[in-house]
C-alpha cells in the first residue's frame, strides 16, 4: 500500500513538472573578430602625378583638329562653295597676314551668291594689298574689277564708276614698271578712268577716296591745277574720310 502511494506522488510531480514553462536559452555574447584594416589611401586623397599619367595613358587619343584648308579642299570637291568659304573664313580670321587667302575667300563668297560677304572681303584685301609688297599689288586690279561687277549687279553706280575707274588708273602705274611702256594704251586707259572718276565724284561729291585716284589722274594727264584742286578738297576732311592708310599718306607729306 506504502509503495502504491509513493508511485502516486512520484507521477504526479513529475506531471506538475512538464507543466511548467521551459527556461530561456542563456543569451551567447557576439563573436569577437579583428577590426578590418583598410589598405591604401582614402578615396578623396588628392592623386599623384604618376597616377594622373597613368590614367591617361590607358585612354584613347583624342582626335586631332581637322585642317580647315582640308575642310576647303574637301567641300570645293563637292562643289559646296559656301561650305569652303565658311572653313576659309575661320583660317583667314586666325591667319591675318595672309592677304591672298582672304582674295580666294572673297571669290569663294561670290560663287556662293554672298556678295555683301565677297564686298567685305575684297575691299580689305585692297587695303592690305596697297600696303603690302608689289606680290600682292599685282592683284589689285583683279580686286576692282570684282568689286565693279559686284557694284553693277547690285545697282551701285557710284561702286561700279569708282572701281572701274581705280582699276584703270592701276593699269596705266602697271606700266610704269615695263621697259617698253606703251603710251598709246596709258593714255587710252587715263582717259577712260578721268571719265569714270568723274562720274563717280558726281555720284558723291563729298567722297574722299574719289578725288584722291581723280587727283592722280589729272596729275598724269597734265593737269596740275584739277589735280591740286581735288587734293585741298580731300585735305580739309582727311581724318574723317574713308581713306586706307596708303591713300591718305600722299596727302599728308604734300
Amino acid at each position: 500500500m506504502r509503495v502504491a502511494l509513493l508511485l502516486v506522488l512520484a507521477v504526479a510531480v513529475v506531471g506538475c513538472e512538464s507543466m511548467r514553462p521551459a527556461a530561456p536559452a542563456p543569451i551567447q555574447p557576439p563573436p569577437v573578430t579583428a577590426p578590418v584594416r583598410v589598405v591604401g589611401k582614402p578615396a578623396d586623397a588628392p592623386k599623384r602625378p604618376i597616377d594622373v599619367l597613368r590614367v591617361s595613358a590607358t585612354q584613347p587619343p583624342s582626335p586631332p583638329e581637322a585642317d580647315p584648308l582640308v575642310l576647303v579642299a574637301e567641300c570645293l570637291e563637292r562643289d559646296d562653295n559656301l561650305g569652303a568659304a565658311t572653313h576659309l573664313e575661320g583660317y583667314v580670321r586666325q591667319h591675318t597676314d595672309q592677304p591672298m587667302f582672304r582674295l580666294q575667300l572673297a571669290e569663294l563668297y561670290l560663287r556662293a551668291d554672298r556678295k555683301p560677304e565677297a564686298k567685305c572681303h575684297y575691299e580689305r584685301f585692297v587695303m592690305d594689298a596697297q600696303a603690302g609688297p608689289v606680290t600682292l599689288r599685282v592683284h589689285l586690279v583683279t580686286a576692282h574689277i570684282k568689286l565693279r561687277d559686284i557694284a553693277v549687279s547690285t545697282g551701285d553706280r557710284f561702286g561700279e564708276a569708282f572701281h572701274r575707274g581705280a582699276g584703270l588708273l592701276l593699269l596705266v602705274k602697271e606700266q610704269d614698271a615695263v621697259p617698253k611702256r606703251d603710251d598709246v594704251f596709258c593714255e587710252e586707259m587715263l582717259c577712260k578712268a578721268l571719265t569714270a572718276l568723274t562720274e563717280a565724284k558726281q555720284q558723291r561729291p563729298g567722297d574722299s577716296r574719289v578725288r584722291v585716284y581723280l587727283a592722280e589722274v589729272h596729275d598724269r594727264t597734265g593737269n596740275r591745277h584739277a589735280a591740286d584742286a581735288e587734293r585741298a578738297a580731300v585735305r580739309a576732311d582727311v581724318v574723317s574720310g574713308v581713306l586706307t592708310e596708303s591713300e591718305r599718306g600722299p596727302l599728308l607729306l604734300r
